[in-house]
């Protein structure tokens, strides 16, 4: 389904740039050749009910996405592991997954395994067809399946609110192992005809900018943690052959916003909102706004039934709870062993941990993530709150609350800061800055460094509770 949805994109554009990286340039035409190369390296689809699931370990970037096609290519369920890895976590994994193959830089090719224009059989429209790994800060990685349906309706809606074209070059910085990377720039860009640039993990955003210059990049996403770094690094000049801005997945300071638009004069802005679960995009919104001491991250797409469920928790705003979402593109569930699925109810909704209400015209506000909430002597601490009012600062450049254990109160909250660069600001004056927050809200410490830790995604890493 999906790798015929992609031969027919293809064909259209037959000449036109689908891969560009640091390594080479490919056409439609050949990515498709390479994309049949690297399944022969595969095994053959059991003809079984259960998914046939193939581990692909992570690589660099062109080669992992001509993988992931080439397992959709033969019928194959690409399970997409996240880098670094345990051997234990690995382990885990493969005991839930049950792969049928694990497919590495150092897998031994198996030549005529398949015909060279084999046709597969194309996934059915709510088969699994792509397994995703959370980032498992938290304990063992949940495994996220995503149907051929889901990975389609995701790209559709995507590629329709952002109109990816040919002629389009899209930079991807973020790394295809995270949904963001993966279905909100690459999938969906192939499947619209556009290009794709390509980065390794890791290289310097001073590199990223240069090529943005020479190459005439016109789309470049990525979430706000990567934004800040790739401003710190922005000499002044303009790019002004990017028409498209996207960012999100974490709190946006408006002062971001402004400081892409003079990096990007040219550029359209979409603040995107979603999750692995969902396939990954749930709205865009082309403007940052706050509400309820959250923020306003647009209408769900059209294709989405969502509703918010209750919780029983005392100090968030009327109508607040966790969203809970239905349709195409929302997953088929936690794989669990035996080739079980959990997390979506028998009515099809997925209850996510995002502690959401709704505002002007059924727009969502985002207020925080359920799993991160505590209390302090009995009193809700909403962590987002106390971020975003001390990011509104002017000389805080990132801040990330946590919760530390208490002898009396259970936990309280203390937060980690990063000001701006030659900031002289003293930790007094950020305690009086919160100090519009409820009395128990304010941070009871807070901590200056010199950076936060980043992950491989670009985002922040957020300190477990």
């Amino acid at each position: 389904m999906i790798w015929q949805r992609f031969l027919e994109v293809a064909q259209t554009h037959a000449s036109a740039t689908a891969i560009i990286s640091d390594e080479e340039t490919l056409t439609y035409e050949a990515f498709i050749e390479c994309v049949r190369n690297e399944a022969m390296k595969l095994p053959r689809r059991p003809e079984i009910g259960m998914p046939a699931r193939v581990l692909l370990v992570p690589t660099e970037p062109a080669t992992l996405l001509l993988r992931i096609f080439a397992c959709w290519s033969l019928g194959l369920v690409p399970v997409v592991l996240r880098e670094g890895q345990s051997e234990d976590s690995l382990k885990r994994i493969s005991e839930i997954a049950e792969p049928i193959a694990i497919l590495s830089d150092e897998s031994a090719p198996q030549a005529n395994l398949h015909a060279p224009h084999e046709a597969a059989s194309p996934f059915s429209a709510r088969q699994e067809a792509l397994v995703m790994c959370t980032s498992g800060t938290t304990g063992t990685p949940k495994l996220v399946a995503l149907s051929a349906e889901g990975v389609l309706a995701t790209a559709q809606a995507i590629a329709d609110e952002l109109s990816f074209t040919e002629g389009d070059i899209i930079a991807v910085p973020t790394p295809i192992t995270y949904m963001y990377g993966l279905m909100g720039a690459s999938v969906t860009g192939l499947l619209s005809g556009a290009a794709l640039r390509l980065f390794a993990q890791g290289i310097p955003l001073t590199v990223v900018q240069a090529t943005i210059r020479r190459e005439n990049i016109t789309v470049i996403q990525g979430p706000p943690s990567l934004m800040r770094i790739f401003l710190a690094y922005w000499g002044g000049t303009p790019f002004n052959s990017v028409r498209l801005v996207t960012t999100g997945g974490e709190y946006m300071n408006p002062d971001l916003v402004t400081k892409l638009s003079e990096a990007f004069p040219q550029s359209d802005f979409r603040l995107v909102y979603g999750m692995t679960e969902a396939g990954p995009r749930i709205s865009h919104s082309r403007t940052v706004s706050y509400r309820e001491t959250g923020q306003v991250v647009g209408k769900p797409f059209d294709h989405f039934e969502w509703r918010i469920v209750p919780v029983e928790l005392e100090d968030l705003p009327e109508g607040a709870g966790r969203l809970a979402i239905k349709g195409p593109s929302v997953c088929l569930g936690y794989i669990q062993s035996g080739n079980r699925y959990i997390g979506v109810d028998d009515d099809g909704f997925f209850c996510s941990t995002d502690i959401v209400c709704e505002v002007d015209n059924a727009q969502l506000c985002f207020l925080g993530r359920y799993d991160r909430l505590f209390k302090t002597g009995g009193k809700l601490i909403n962590p987002l709150e106390i971020e975003t009012l001390l990011m509104r600062h002017p000389d805080v450049y990132d801040a990330v609350c946590r919760s530390e254990e208490h002898r009396l109160l259970g936990f309280i909250p203390v937060a980690d800061v990063v000001l701006e660069k030659d900031a002289t600001t003293e930790v007094s004056e950020l305690i009086e800055h919160c100090s519009e927050l409820e009395p128990h809200a304010i941070p009871h410490r807070i901590d200056i460094h010199s950076e936060l830790a980043i992950a491989a995604s670009g985002k922040r890493v957020m300190s477990k509770q």
